[in-house]
């Protein structure tokens, strides 16, 4: 997703600004606020990501204080399209503005903001999100300290730090960019914004689409067409997957959907649901009846029943999928076709799928002279 730019008039001045929509071409409308760098590849690809992610937005760079926040706040509400709410969002200056004009809008996050000092130099009147890298700089630190210290957490306002990232981890093609804890930021971020603006996704009714492609129509185009322009899997115990849209689609195409057995049934047994990502646990049942490259690759088929715990872990970017992170034990499943000689090792097969399904199986199956020695001890 490509924005364009815009010029825009704040006061008496003209500024250049980056605009950028949901494929939709309507959303919620988020005012980005850019650092000192102003509105470079890092800060142009943040407005893109947030546009993937449902929202109208309008990146300024070089505001010079509240007053002129607003302004563009007003530019922002004027924009055709912007539907409903508008917040603000901005990086170390910017997210010093946006904290100080925070009122003229339904909810404001900075990342690294150079102020305020402290809770009092907030805005009041909408939910703030305050993100902190403090790795190396003790100043950021403190102030994150100081800050959540007065904070009125009653309207969902809080502090995040990340001790493990330097100021500026949220920032793409820069240095200082840590791609993992900008990660966990963003859905931090995302958890405030879908609450106050929306838009509001049924993740798991989107994620049951992509599942019907890859199970029920075999439709490798379609399953792709339910995800991001650059998507990945990574199925983990086997590293079986793909990163990228030629590659993802080239294992769809020939080490998965094709691949699916013919007795294959999987029962739900919990989902937690985030603000840009789900987490499903399963119990799977397949005969390995087939080829199958991502459970068992180089193992011809054994026609033996596998059962295995399972958990997904689903991320979106807006309506589309972006990732999945699959778990499960490849010691049971391997156990389970004849593959590993679990003999003296502490391996379940078939019955961790069972005591998963019922937790009052027995317990401990694998410790039974340990448990003995602590029977009858006080607990």
């Amino acid at each position: 997703m490509e924005g364009e730019t815009r010029t825009i008039a704040v006061g008496n001045r003209s500024l250049d600004a980056y605009a950028t929509v949901h494929r939709s071409g309507t959303g919620p409308g988020l005012l980005l606020l850019a650092d000192e760098a102003g509105l470079d590849a890092g800060m142009r690809a943040r407005a893109d990501l947030f546009g993937e992610e449902g929202y109208a937005v309008l990146a300024v760079a070089g505001l010079s204080g509240p007053d002129e926040v607003r302004a563009a706040a007003e530019t922002l509400r004027a924009m055709r399209e912007r539907t409903g709410g508008i917040a603000v969002l901005g990086y170390g200056p910017g997210g010093d503005l946006a904290c100080r004009a925070a009122a003229a809008f339904d909810a404001a996050v900075a990342f690294d903001p150079s102020g305020p000092e402290d809770a009092s130099e907030i805005a009041s009147g909408c939910p703030v999100l305050l993100l902190f890298g403090t790795r190396g700089s003790g100043e950021a630190e403190a102030r994150a300290g100081r800050i959540e210290s007065g904070l009125d957490r009653a309207d969902g306002s809080g502090v995040v730090v990340y001790p493990e990232a330097p100021p500026g981890f949220a920032v793409p093609h820069r240095e200082s960019f840590d791609r993992r804890t900008d990660s966990l930021a963003h859905s931090r971020t995302l958890g405030l914004l879908r609450r106050v603006l929306g838009p509001h996704y049924d993740l798991v009714a989107l994620f049951e689409e992509h599942v019907r492609h890859e199970f029920e129509t075999r439709d490798v185009d379609a399953t792709m067409a339910t995800m991001i322009d650059e998507p990945y899997v990574n199925h983990v115990p086997t590293l079986a997957g793909g990163v990228g849209h030629d590659m993802l689609k080239r294992f769809y195409k020939y080490h998965f959907v094709h691949q699916n057995s013919r007795e294959r049934s999987s029962t739900p047994v919990s989902e937690t649901i985030g603000p840009d990502r789900i987490v499903l646990e399963t119990v799977v049942r397949f005969r390995h009846d087939r080829v199958l490259d991502r459970y068992f690759p180089g193992i011809a088929p054994t026609g033996k029943i596998v059962e295995i715990p399972t958990l997904l872990l689903v991320k979106f970017r807006g309506d589309r999928v972006c990732h999945e992170h699959i778990y499960w034990d490849q010691a049971s499943a391997l156990k389970q076709i004849g593959a590993l000689d679990a003999d003296g090792l502490p391996v379940a097969g078939a019955e961790a799928a069972a005591k998963v399904l019922d937790e009052t199986l027995p317990s401990n199956i694998f410790m039974q002279d340990a448990w003995a020695e602590s029977e009858g001890k006080p607990i």
